[in-house]
């Protein structure tokens, strides 16, 4: 073991025993360059008019089956033509209409006969323990 210190101890550590050859690095980027193989040039191929329009051609008919998917949806079965029969219904509906406005005009009800109606329905469907839970206890 002491033989391995006094060997540490007689090495000069004024000399860097570490050498780089000379200009290494002036030359070293033309070295690396002239190691890599060429590079292929690839030509790019030519855009179609098809190519481009694709994406809005597609998102166009999106929306026209957004646009049919809805109205299938929305309208009820029987909407297409007006017959007769539908005619008739519209009328009396237009008729109507006039009915139930002023049956709604003449419906008397006093303020405490509608908080009482609105305190039963909360108690009915269970939204007044609900609204309890949520604010005391909370």
């Amino acid at each position: 073991m002491d033989t391995k210190i006094n060997k540490l101890k007689e090495i000069d550590k004024t000399k860097n025993p570490f050498k780089v050859p000379e200009n290494y690095f002036a030359q070293f980027n033309e070295e690396i360059m002239n190691r890599l193989p060429e590079k292929e040039i690839i030509v790019p191929e030519p855009v179609s008019m098809w190519d481009r329009a694709k994406p809005w051609v597609y998102l166009a008919a999106m929306f026209v089956g957004l646009y049919i998917t809805i109205n299938f949806l929305v309208k009820t079965p029987g909407n297409g033509s007006t017959t007769g029969d539908q005619l008739a219904n519209q009328q009396m509906l237009s008729t109507s209409s006039g009915n139930a406005e002023s049956y709604w005009s003449t419906v008397q009800i006093t303020e405490e006969e509608f908080y009482q109606y609105l305190e039963e329905q909360l108690i009915d469907d269970s939204y007044f323990d609900y609204m309890y839970h949520q604010y005391y206890l909370n």
